[in-house]
């Protein structure tokens, strides 16, 4: 950066001076965007959301690369929603919106992004309010608890030797996710799961690849037995609804 010294201020009119000292927190405001864009940031400080998606879009991209690592990305990804900053301008609005949902008595869903290779969800329960075991065939998420407090259930189908055998589910997970909390989930770890909340809780749901016709065709709903089948520790019988 160029070096200024008194001559340039002493230099400088009365009415240039105060546009330049009215437009500093503007300047200040862009350069912490570009600079947190670009890495700048201190590591592990908080991030706007452009920065965010930059970042996400970065390693999201990487998924069509051979040898993709799911469980290195939403690892990543959830490193990067962490850091988010919840209270961005950019994200004030989306949240005010979900208040239009109180009262429907179902879960509200709000695109807040969506490109080639990523989409980014709003999601709002009120309290007991649920969404029932499905999947996200192909799919990793990532969960961010941005307000609120919800169990997470997660489920890896097990392999059916034959048609007739029975839909079973390992529950690998039980959680209870709090503001600042992260559930991930990969294409083949995690991928089944049912959410249920505690209170007023918005999450934010970042998915790589994004939903597109066949994968929203693709995806199932489970009904599960609440009872472990014969007796076994995790295992729960299934059916597709």
């Amino acid at each position: 950066m160029d070096e200024y010294n008194r001559r340039h201020f002493i230099r400088t009119s009365i009415p240039g001076f105060l546009g330049l000292g009215l437009a500093l927190p503007t300047i200040t405001a862009l350069a912490t965007r570009a600079n947190a864009c670009y890495g700048r940031t201190p590591e592990n400080g908080a991030i706007n959301w452009d920065a965010f998606l930059t970042a996400v879009e970065k390693e999201a991209e990487k998924q069509h690369l051979d040898n993709w690592d799911q469980a290195d990305y939403v690892k990543k990804a959830a490193a990067l929603a962490l850091r988010l900053n919840l209270q961005d301008e950019a994200l004030s609005e989306a949240f005010a919106k979900t208040k239009n949902g109180l009262g429907n008595q179902r879960a509200d869903f709000y695109k807040l992004e969506k490109q080639r290779n990523f989409e980014v969800s709003l999601v709002q329960f009120e309290k007991g309010e649920q969404i029932s075991h499905h999947d996200h065939p192909g799919m990793t998420g990532v969960l961010l608890c941005a307000t609120g407090n919800v169990d997470v259930w997660n489920y890896d189908l097990l392999e059916q030797k034959a048609e007739s055998d029975p839909l079973l589910l390992h529950q690998t997970a039980k959680s209870t996710l709090e503001k600042g909390m992260v559930s991930t989930l990969t294409s083949k770890s995690r991928n089944i799961h049912k959410l249920q909340a505690h209170s007023l809780t918005q999450l934010v749901d970042i998915f790589a690849p994004p939903y597109n016709k066949e994968r929203a065709h693709n995806s199932s709903w489970f009904k599960v037995d609440t009872e472990t089948y014969q007796g076994k520790k995790d295992i729960y019988q299934a059916t597709k609804r």
